[in-house]
């Protein structure tokens, strides 16, 4: 179990972000950009291009977050499709599926009640990794009259989550949780 190479997938309609480790170090962080393809489409997209990052990174196990609330119809139904289109992708490559809670994540920065920010720090902090490359910034659009240029609107913490799913799992692995 120590060499295995663990993959993490944080799924979405609108991005998803993914990261894969081995003995308990980064090896490749990501994000998936869905957010052109409208419902029911995007799910076959997401299965698709799943199917085809599992068959080149090759992991022994991913690991995907467990859903478990939603805050209206619309998301149950685009998450779950998500969750589903991956959960298929890996089943289909006969790779085995771990789930975690939210919590499971969110422990691993001391705080079960952590937001994703903090995850994104702890991540960076472990592992010396860009902020940035982290938790994916957002830019307002350029736009020399407002001022707005290159300032960070938003952040997306898809490839952050992914690496947390990934180093709960090996702490998980490893007893330490």
């Amino acid at each position: 179990m120590k060499n295995i190479k663990i993959m993490g997938y944080d799924h979405g309609t609108n991005f998803a972000g993914w990261a894969t480790m081995r003995n308990g170090k980064p090896i490749d962080i990501g994000i998936k950009d869905f957010t052109q393809i409208d419902m029911p489409f995007v799910l076959t997209e997401i299965y698709t291009d799943t199917f085809r990052l599992l068959e080149q990174e090759k992991p022994d196990v991913l690991v995907l977050e467990r859903p478990v609330h939603f805050q209206n119809a619309n998301s149950v139904i685009a998450l779950v499709g998500a969750f589903t289109s991956v959960t298929m992708a890996a089943l289909d490559l006969n790779i085995r599926i771990e789930h975690l809670r939210p919590t499971d994540i969110k422990n691993l920065t001391g705080k079960g009640n952590a937001d994703k920010d903090v995850v994104a720090q702890e991540m960076q902090m472990r592992f010396g990794l860009d902020y940035d490359e982290l938790a994916v910034p957002v830019l307002y659009k350029v736009d020399s009259k407002k001022g707005r240029k290159g300032e960070v609107k938003d952040r997306l913490f898809d490839p952050s989550d992914a690496l947390a799913l990934c180093c709960a799992y090996n702490d998980k692995l490893r007893g330490a949780v």
